[in-house]
C-alpha cells in the first residue's frame, strides 16, 4: 500500500486518526512524498511499516511564525486501533527523538477524542499531560465529541 492508498483509507475511517490534521484537506492527485513535505511546511512525516505494509503515518506540523516555531502538532493515523500500542507508541517516540535531535521543536501538542480512553492512557505513558478540552469539537455521524488537548515539553 502506498501513501495515497493509505490516506484514502484513512479518510474513510477517521476513528483511527488521532490529531488535528484532516487527510481530506490534502489533495493527493499527482502528489509525491516531497510535495507532502512541502504541504506540511517544516514538519516531519514518519511512516510505520509492518512486514513491508504501510500501517501508520505520524505527521508533525508546525507554524512558520517565529513565535510558534517551537511547537509541533502531532497527528497519528493507523490502519486499526489495535496497532496503537505496538506501532503508534513507537512512531510517537521516534518523532519525539527526531524533534529532540533537531532542537527546533520544544513542545509537542496533540488531540484525542474524549471517548478514546485507551489512547489517552498510551499518551500519558509517553509523558503527555492533559492541558484542557474543546467541547463539541468533533462531529461524527451526527454525534458530538469533546476533544482533549495533550502536550509534552521535550527540552
Amino acid at each position: 500500500m502506498d501513501i495515497k492508498e493509505f490516506v484514502i483509507k484513512m479518510t474513510e475511517n477517521t476513528r483511527n486518526t488521532y490529531g488535528e490534521h484532516d487527510w481530506k484537506d490534502t489533495p493527493f492527485e499527482d502528489k509525491t512524498y516531497d510535495d507532502l513535505l512541502d504541504t506540511f511546511g517544516a514538519g516531519n512525516i514518519l511512516l510505520g511499516l509492518i512486514d513491508g505494509v504501510l500501517s501508520g503515518i505520524v505527521v508533525l506540523t508546525q507554524k512558520n511564525a517565529e513565535k510558534f516555531k517551537h511547537v509541533g502538532n502531532l497527528t497519528l493515523s493507523l490502519l486499526s486501533d489495535d496497532l496503537m500500542d505496538p506501532l503508534g507508541k513507537e512512531m510517537i517516540s521516534r518523532m519525539i527523538l527526531a524533534c529532540k535531535g533537531k532542537g527546533i521543536i520544544r513542545k509537542v501538542n496533540l488531540r484525542v477524542r474524549e471517548d478514546l480512553f485507551k489512547i489517552q492512557e498510551i499518551y500519558k505513558s509517553l509523558g503527555f499531560y492533559e492541558e484542557g478540552s474543546l467541547a463539541r469539537d468533533v462531529c461524527l455521524n451526527g454525534m458530538f465529541y469533546s476533544t482533549l488537548l495533550y502536550g509534552r515539553s521535550i527540552d
